[in-house]
């Protein structure tokens, strides 16, 4: 089941994605600029909101927010489910 943090995170990973760039350009000048009043000026557009830091990962399928794979992008205990199951090629159940 989703939760209400999924789908935050959701609109923080496009709030992200629509500011990534003005970012990058206000962080380039805020370590090269000397003066301390321009630096203010940059800080107050920033918000901790939108950065990279913000954005979780959830398990697509169940919602689960720890143990979430970062290349299928489902949770630890789905990923050996449907490998099991064969719906992933390459993975092998791992048995010593």
């Amino acid at each position: 089941m989703k939760c209400r943090r999924y789908f935050r995170d959701i609109n923080k990973r496009k709030l992200f994605k629509n500011t990534e760039l003005i970012q990058r350009v206000n962080k380039v000048l805020y370590f090269s600029l000397k003066t301390n009043t321009l630096k203010i000026i940059l800080l107050e557009n920033y918000s901790y909101y939108f950065s990279q830091v913000q954005i979780k990962n959830f398990c697509v399928v169940s919602g689960r927010s720890r143990g979430v794979h970062r290349k299928f992008k489902i949770s630890r205990i789905l990923l050996r489910e449907l490998s099991g199951k064969g719906y992933f090629f390459g993975l092998k159940k791992a048995s010593w």
